[in-house]
């Protein structure tokens, strides 16, 4: 789970003159005494080739799938709810879909939110499920989810799959956060494109802890499995 050449160029020239280089053929006496008077050496200044500024990070479009709209019926399940224990999470927006996502062993909700659903486990860890409202394409959406997600922090890593879901665009993304060598954060995030009579949304299922925290990855697992989406009724 846990998931770029130099190169020196000189050139340089060295002119020297002979004298008696004039018009006709001179022949010189051998027994005379010569004097051979050397030009100034120019040594044309070294150059270095600019190298190219990289590209910014792109995040690869993994999972990004053509969006299916069609009508869809009040109370419609697109993708069927895992089994075991879940937990339910919406938007208040109009014609938000429900979510239900598998909760990992030792997990609590917390009080729930009106933007988030939250829930604490073992050794640390937290969990947060969102839905929001989006007008964006998935590949915009997710470049900006991936870009949000660390850019807080200047030590930071994020390794990309493919993480469709009943047709809908989707993502998994892993990685760490930090803010100075040595004590960082784990994470590991779902997110998927839901397109929805009313429109588009965002549905995010983010996992944090900190690194190297034992049962991380079994806990992301769980998290990060396909989930359950209804259409409102």
């Amino acid at each position: 789970m846990r998931a770029n050449a130099i190169w020196v160029g000189a050139c340089a020239m060295t002119l020297l003159a002979l004298p008696g280089c004039g018009g006709g053929v001179h022949i010189a006496d051998p027994l005379a005494e010569t004097t051979t008077a050397a030009a100034p050496v120019t040594t044309l200044p070294v150059t270095t080739p600019q190298r190219e500024r990289p590209s910014e990070f792109a995040v690869p479009a993994y999972g990004v799938e053509p969006t299916t709209t069609r009508v869809l019926a009040p109370g419609e399940v697109t993708c069927p709810p895992p089994a075991g224990p879940t937990v339910t999470a919406g938007s208040q927006a109009p014609g938000s879909p429900t979510l239900t996502v598998a909760v990992p062993e030792g997990f609590t909700e917390v009080t729930p939110h009106a933007a988030a659903v939250r829930l604490t486990g073992p050794a640390g860890m937290t969990a947060e499920i969102t839905l929001t409202p989006t007008t964006r394409t998935a590949r915009a959406d997710f470049q900006r989810y991936a870009d949000d997600r660390v850019a807080k922090y200047p030590i930071n890593s994020v390794s990309v799959l493919p993480g469709d879901l009943c047709g809908y665009s989707g993502q998994k993304l892993m990685g760490i956060l930090a803010e100075r060598p040595g004590k960082g954060i784990e994470y590991a995030d779902r997110i998927v494109h839901v397109w929805t009579n009313q429109g588009a949304f965002l549905a995010v299922v983010r996992l944090e802890a900190p690194s190297e925290t034992p049962g991380f990855d079994e806990a992301s697992s769980a998290m990060l499995a396909d989930f359950g989406i209804a259409m409102p009724g």
